[in-house]
């Protein structure tokens, strides 16, 4: 009897002993399990430690990650270098890359849904991370859902957790963004952090909306977003893109307070005379790179324009590289939704300096020293709020 107690003593310490190494620290703790629901209302149990994290989608829960300290857990991502894109800052350089510089040095896997699979897969994550987005892609809905079988089809060997961004609500809404934070904390076991964070973001787009709240229809000024073409398409004719409500630059018109002079449902690239028949009162020009408020007054490319109320006015901003808001910046919404604001009610907002306001969310959120918040800020062009003092 004495033999048979010892025998089964050994096998349980054997077996303890090689969940501990399997899980590589001491049981039960860092074996721990966790149930969680997705924003899809899946519901998966994962496995700690999560060490080896794959995003996939844009560059929001890379920044998320970046903002809990935990961005190098990482181990590859699709959609948050500036792979695949036309619009870069001086240094090549995403809000997420700058971040986390080893993205750099990580194969981009596609960006939205254009994900390869097989070698995101490879990496043998301990989790993945997919941020759906359903802003000004049309039918990009039926290529998430593809992706997600095709995902799914792994969930034996890691739990794929799936987001949403602000713009898969109708109409779209920071809300989901403060879920992804709360998501990511509870995963993460952050969840002060992502508090603070939340309740940060809230307080930046409340600066905005308590100031636009109650502006009658006939009291907004018409704002026209557009990016300015390059000389190619100029010399065809077509001097800019326009963007209507609900667009990736145009997601939050009942915050904003902003009423669009363009009314149609999808972009259109525009000739003079069209822009000129629009008249805006005030151009928010967006993708930043080789454009800034400035070229519209000044830029023999755009001569043809000058009769346009904005332009005389000398009332033309940008939101620099905000329009890739899930890829080229990161938790930046509140910032671009204050500059389209201030823009279209300067006398509400005399009391906000946003290049101020963007240097202290930089330094609250990612925790960033004033030289980081500089090169951050030309980066991602939106220096010229503070060479303007806007």
């Amino acid at each position: 009897m004495k033999s048979n107690i010892g025998h089964k003593t050994t096998g349980v310490a054997a077996l303890l002993l090689l969940a501990s190494i399997l899980c590589i620290g001491t049981m039960p703790a860092v074996c721990a399990e966790k149930t969680i629901t997705d924003m899809e209302g899946r519901t998966m149990t994962v496995s700690e430690p999560i060490e080896r994290v794959v995003t996939a989608g844009y560059g929001m829960t890379p920044c998320v990650m970046a903002a809990f300290g935990i961005g190098d857990r990482i181990i590859g991502t699709g959609g948050a270098s500036v792979s695949g894109t036309s619009v870069t800052g001086p240094g090549n350089e995403t809000t997420a890359t700058f971040l986390i510089p080893g993205l750099k040095n990580m194969t981009d896997f596609g960006r939205g849904p254009n994900l390869n699979v097989e070698a995101a897969v490879a990496l043998n994550p301990d989790l993945m991370m997919l941020e759906k987005d359903c802003a000004g892609q049309g039918g990009s809905n039926l290529g998430y859902n593809k992706l997600i079988d095709q995902l799914l089809l792994f969930n034996k060997s890691f739990p794929l957790v799936i987001i949403k961004n602000a713009a898969c609500n109708s109409p779209p809404s920071p809300d989901s963004v403060y879920s992804e934070i709360e998501l990511l904390g509870e995963i993460f076991d952050k969840q002060d952090k992502a508090r603070e964070l939340t309740d940060f973001l809230k307080d930046e787009v409340n600066l905005a909306s308590q100031r636009t709240e109650g502006i009658a229809e006939d009291e907004k000024p018409t704002v026209l977003v557009a990016a300015l073409s390059g000389s190619a398409d100029i010399a065809k004719g077509k001097l800019a893109t326009v963007l209507p409500d609900y667009d990736c630059a145009t997601l939050y018109p009942e915050i904003t307070g902003v009423k669009n002079a363009y009314t149609g449902e999808a972009r259109a690239v525009m000739s003079a005379e069209q822009l000129i028949a629009l008249d805006p009162d005030v151009i928010i020009l967006v993708r930043g790179a080789r454009w800034k408020p400035s070229d519209l007054y000044e830029n023999e490319d755009y001569k043809a324009l000058q009769s346009i109320k904005a332009i005389k006015n000398k009332r033309v901003y940008s939101t620099g590289h905000m329009e890739y808001t899930r890829n080229m910046a990161g938790l930046e919404f509140p910032i671009e939704i204050l500059i389209e604001a201030k823009a279209a009610y300067p006398e509400k907002f005399s009391d906000v300096n946003v290049g101020e306001q963007l240097t202290k969310h930089y330094k609250a959120v990612y925790d960033l020293n004033e030289d980081q918040v500089k090169r951050l800020k030309e980066e991602m062009e939106l220096d010229w709020m503070d060479e303007e003092g806007f």
